[in-house]
């Protein structure tokens, strides 16, 4: 609105300020036009007065022409306010009207070539500008026969005809413009605050919804007077928000109910594999128990031997099921202040191996708020899966604590790791490994993650990997 108004004074004092500058240039054409019309008539009296009827162009000659036709010219300028001057037909001054020289004046004491070929081509009259809006304006004197005479010029003074009007009328508009701006300004503002106030109400109402609890959301409350805009978005919003509590409550629980599922199949999956040979053990051992022709003392052995196997298949089942619950539900723990470097130490000490490591190098020692049990687990994960990246080849693992960056670096000369596994490393059940539950660096990212850390990795083939955590500050 407020641009608005600026626009229509900007283009109202543009158009006033064009109109009268036409207003003006069309007054001084009609003014000059009336000068020239009454100069002639005045000069061929003058003329028929001192030379007679019969005026020839060789009239003018001083020796034809009495003195008393130079004061003549003289009071034609007192009497129509113009200078004037009298040229030959050849172009030669032959008298002005001011007593002074002609060139103080601003008459030539010669035509311009130009002048005299466009009026000898037909031109009526022609303007010639002299600077600062001035003109001369020539045109043939001619005789009772409409034959040229002579040559005339007159001196055109341009001046503005409604200057006083014209600056009076734009201070006017400008005054009623600014007051009708002001008038906006304070519209603009009342219809602002108006507008803004229950908007600002309602943005923070909306800070205070939850649309994620599972009863429905508290609806937004708006007085609003019949045909509100306003009242009819909080409306809309209102359904909105119900509209998404319900999807998201829906969408919670289906991905709560596909999580258990995933993770049925996994513990089903790694609880199958050991079961199997569980079961083909005793199976075999039945049938030579059943047997009459069977060593007892083989059977005794047979026996011994599948109760070392049933035990670590056992041993291996309760691993994988503590596994899968501490994945599942990471223990709150108690967050602790912790010397990082110390508890490094007591990491790498526990899982040192000749020729493989890891190596420890500390610069410096951080602080941190967390629960020393699970940041145990998480960095011995990463250690072990580095020297099983390793294996039974060459390679070297390292931890480096960067006190000034707040990093822990776990890295391996290993082998390293394709796209296709990096993408995939911190899955849950994903391993490259037989013997692996792929439980480990998921854990790794659930502490972490637990403990508002940041966790990510680089690895490329034949080189190794380097596993970077950004302790929280």
């Amino acid at each position: 609105m407020l641009a608005v108004t600026a626009l229509g004074f900007i283009l109202t004092g543009a158009a006033t300020y064009i109109g009268f500058s036409r207003l003006d240039a069309d007054y001084n054409a009609a003014r000059l036009e009336r000068k020239e019309s009454a100069v002639a008539k005045s000069l061929g009296f003058a003329l028929s007065r001192a030379v007679g009827d019969d005026v020839e162009p060789s009239s003018l000659s001083w020796a034809v022409v009495s003195g008393g036709f130079a004061d003549r010219v003289v009071e034609m300028e007192a009497v129509h306010g113009l200078p004037i001057a009298v040229y030959r037909l050849d172009g030669a001054l032959f008298v002005t009207s001011s007593v002074r020289r002609p060139e103080d004046s601003g008459f030539p004491t010669e035509v311009d070539s130009e002048v005299l070929i466009a009026l000898a081509q037909g031109v009526a009259r022609l303007e010639v500008p002299t600077g600062n809006g001035d003109y001369l304006a020539y045109w043939y004197q001619l005789n009772v026969e409409r034959r040229p005479v002579a040559l005339v010029a007159l001196r055109y003074e341009s001046r503005s005809l409604e200057a006083v009007v014209r600056n009076e009328f734009m201070r006017n508009v400008g005054a009623v413009f600014a007051l009708v701006f002001g008038a906006a300004v304070a519209l603009a503002f009342f219809l602002t605050r108006s507008i803004t106030q229950p908007l600002a109400r309602l943005g923070s109402r909306m800070d205070d919804m939850d649309v994620g609890r599972e009863v429905a959301a508290e609806p937004l409350k708006y007085e609003a007077a019949p045909g509100d805009e306003i009242g009819v978005l909080v409306d809309r919003y209102n359904r909105m928000v119900e509209n998404v509590r319900r999807s998201a409550f829906a969408l919670a629980q289906s991905e709560r109910q596909s999580a258990w599922r995933e993770m049925a199949m996994q513990v089903a999956h790694e609880i199958k594999n050991p079961l199997t040979p569980m079961k083909l053990g005793i199976q075999q051992l039945e049938r030579r128990a059943l047997d009459a022709e069977s060593d007892p003392e083989e059977l005794k052995d047979r026996i011994v031997a599948l109760s070392s196997t049933l035990q670590g298949q056992i041993d291996l089942l309760s691993r994988i099921a503590g596994e899968f619950s501490t994945l599942a539900r990471l223990p709150q723990g108690e967050l602790l202040t912790l010397s990082l470097k110390r508890l490094l130490e007591e990491v790498v000490l526990l899982h040192e191996v000749d020729g493989v490591g890891p190596t420890l190098r500390c610069d410096g020692d951080v602080e941190v708020q967390g629960d020393a049990d699970q940041l145990k687990r998480l960095f011995s994960n990463l250690i072990l899966n580095a020297q099983q990246a390793i294996g039974d080849g060459p390679g070297e693992v390292w931890v480096v604590l960067d006190a000034s960056a707040r990093c822990v670096v776990v890295k391996d000369s290993g082998p390293g790791m394709t796209k296709e596994v990096a993408d995939r490393v911190f899955e849950p059940r994903f391993t490259t490994r037989g013997g692996g539950s792929g439980l480990g660096l998921a854990m790794v990212k659930a502490i972490a993650e637990r403990h508002a850390w940041r966790v990510d990795f680089d690895s490329d083939p034949d080189v190794g990997t380097e596993f970077r955590l950004l302790v929280k500050g």
